[in-house]
């Protein structure tokens, strides 16, 4: 009777674990679909982040100001190299006219700015306003410093220059930053 007993306790085993095999393989077939469905959602998810961080707005705007604002400080400092330049190839009559032309003219180009920042609401068009303004005025204190003979117009006008150029560069990293602290 035993053996009996035994033989039918085996039955059951090898049944469950033939049970237990075909879940097992059913189970691994499932995940095999299941992680290739996964994994094609996944790529998909992926593939459009990275369009969404590509074409996101708010980078390209970013991207524009940095750019924008390099620009200017690269047309800035021409200038101020061009008055650099002047100071020792123009008359002094001219040279003095000219620094005077070109203070007015800035000055027009700064209304012209802020007339468009005011119609179009905007404002890192009035800050570029604000900042020619500063650039005529420098002009004005470059032409009192050249017609008064002073001995520190090269370092004025070199300390101008690399003080524009300093203010675009840590402008343009600013921008960057808030750009950065506003994703996170």
């Amino acid at each position: 009777m035993r053996k009996k007993q035994e033989n039918k306790e085996d039955l059951p085993k090898e049944k469950n674990s033939n049970k237990a095999e075909k879940n097992a393989k059913n189970v691994e077939e499932n995940k095999a679909e299941i992680n290739k469905e996964q994994l094609e959602k996944i790529k998909d998810e992926i593939k459009s982040t990275k369009n969404e961080k590509k074409n996101n707005p708010k980078k390209i705007k970013v991207k524009k100001d940095i750019i924008r604002n390099i620009l200017i400080a690269l047309v800035i400092t021409i200038y101020f190299i061009f008055i650099a330049l002047g100071v020792t190839t123009i008359p002094v009559t001219e040279y003095a006219l000219d620094l005077k032309t070109f203070a007015i003219f800035t000055a027009i180009i700064a209304i012209i700015i802020f007339e468009r920042a005011y119609k179009k609401d905007e404002n890192y068009l009035a800050l570029h306003g604000i900042e020619m303004i500063f650039v005529g005025i420098e002009t004005l204190v470059i032409l009192q410093l050249y017609l008064a003979q002073s001995e520190y117009l090269k370092n004025v006008l070199i300390g101008i220059t690399s003080g524009m150029i300093l203010y675009y560069i840590i402008k343009s990293i600013v921008i960057y930053i808030k750009y950065k602290t506003k994703i996170k």
